[in-house]
């Protein structure tokens, strides 16, 4: 596959999503090991706001602020506003987004939870297996093997894209639990990966993957470990566990 490897910096990731600082930003500096408990659902291949906010959702309780976040079916925003600025106090330290304490597919991914029919349908997760964005008059690659799938031997795989902002380029991530739906948060492994930088080029999961590099959190950032227990039945994704902030 030809890739054009952007020098955009990783920072593109949260913009639209939460790159923003929040007018009282957390204080992650204490001494003490912070916790996260995450409960978060969301409905895949359904492209109706209504049926989304029937059954997609994030909460969040922990050290660094509590979040109970859907959509509104009438407005399409995100309830509370502005979501993505209150994980980022765990998604990052001091809300600085290039210190990422999580592996970013899975921060990404958790914002689905909030998240309106457009970003379901631009990153992947409508159902169609592609994931394709126009925006102002351009129109991104095409990314093909997107959505969520469970193996036989228990796996769950999620495979989704992002472009920040009104960008179309995205970035590409993948994600596998283990035989018993368990994603291992923190442990540096590859079954989190994404793409070094924004694909210009279609991408195929199928016959691609082999590019993507392991997604961790930044080295020497105090970081999230732990077990998140997922389950896939019905088109319904569910991810819930409490994390560990480890210093």
């Amino acid at each position: 596959m030809k890739q054009i490897i952007s020098i955009i910096i990783i920072s593109i990731l949260f913009i639209a999503c939460g790159n923003q600082k929040t007018d009282a930003p957390a204080d992650t500096s204490s001494t003490e090991n912070g916790t996260l408990t995450i409960d978060f659902q969301a409905i895949i291949g359904d492209t109706n706001n209504s049926v989304i906010s029937s059954n997609s959702y994030l909460k969040v309780t922990g050290t660094y602020g509590d979040i109970d976040g859907k959509i509104d079916a009438a407005t399409v925003a995100s309830v509370p506003t502005r979501t993505p600025d209150l994980l980022n106090k765990y998604r990052s330290t001091d809300n600085n987004v290039l210190n990422n304490k999580m592996e970013v597919s899975m921060g990404q991914f958790l914002l689905f939870g909030t998240a309106n029919a457009s970003r379901y349908i631009d990153d992947g997760m409508s159902g169609s297996g592609i994931a394709q964005r126009t925006a102002e008059g351009k129109t991104g690659p095409k990314v093909i093997g997107t959505g969520i799938t469970k193996g036989a031997d228990g796996v769950i795989t999620i495979r989704f894209v992002h472009a920040g902002g009104k960008t179309v380029d995205p970035y590409v991530f993948e994600m596998k639990s283990d035989a018993n739906g368990i994603f291992k948060i923190g442990g540096g492994t590859e079954n989190f990966k994404r793409s070094e930088a924004v694909v210009t080029n279609d991408f195929d999961f199928n016959k691609d993957a082999a590019s993507l590099i392991v997604d961790k959190a930044k080295e020497g950032t105090p970081y999230w470990k732990g077990d998140l227990q997922a389950t896939f039945e019905n088109n319904i994704i569910k991810i819930t566990g409490t994390l560990t902030e480890t210093k």
